[in-house]
């Protein structure tokens, strides 16, 4: 189940900002605070992004290495395809996660039964909706920067979530995310750098 859990961590955040704005850029910069983040993630009906994901793991002495894409249509549609080192495929539609594993094992489990899931669902697709108040419900936040350089940082409210995540940090520029970074209470770290390839 952690293992779903952090696979769905990464679809939701990272392909939440594949589509890049088109406005101008110094008008953005004058305007742009959190709540016009949340407003350009409300324009993203659905996107398509390739993903190179870093793992750092206390108990190995290399970083792991994942790439692969990400796709999104809203409402509540998500996948991740991992190409390399071994494929791997997850999805998320509504209630309901499912894995397929490299030899074709089929796990499927419903967030309804996983509150503290859930709540890491709710707060990742507040933020592909743009829905800020959902987000705060969910996550203490941080915001930093304009339109060309921004950072978002989030804490955990839930409880059992904090115990897993200490914080999540969401780097990019306009609506596209460049770099998610997962910080685990263990020590465990990960990294992700994405680009965008379209709707």
């Amino acid at each position: 189940m952690r293992s779903i859990a952090s696979q769905l961590l990464w679809c939701c955040l990272l392909v939440a900002g594949a589509m890049r704005n088109v406005q101008g850029q110094a008008d953005d910069d004058r305007h742009w605070d959190l709540q016009a983040l949340m407003a350009k993630r409300r324009q993203v009906e659905s996107a398509t992004a390739t993903f190179v994901e870093h793992k750092y793991l206390r108990m190995l002495m290399q970083r792991l290495e994942t790439s692969g894409r990400l796709r999104y249509k809203a409402p509540d549609w998500l996948q991740k395809v991992t190409s390399k080192p071994s494929p791997e495929t997850f999805e998320l539609q509504g209630d309901v996660m499912t894995m397929v594993q490299r030899k074709g094992e089929r796990v499927t489990a419903s967030l309804s039964a996983h509150p503290e899931i859930a709540a890491l669902v709710e707060g990742m697709r507040s933020t592909l909706a743009g829905d800020l108040a959902t987000l705060e419900r969910h996550y203490t936040i941080e915001f930093k920067g304009n339109a060309s350089a921004w950072r978002l940082r989030l804490s955990p409210r839930n409880a059992t979530v904090r115990d897993k995540v200490s914080v999540i940090a969401i780097s990019g520029s306009e609506e596209q995310i460049k770099l998610v970074e997962v910080r685990q209470q263990d020590g465990d770290r990960s990294e992700m750098i994405i680009t965008p390839v379209g709707p």
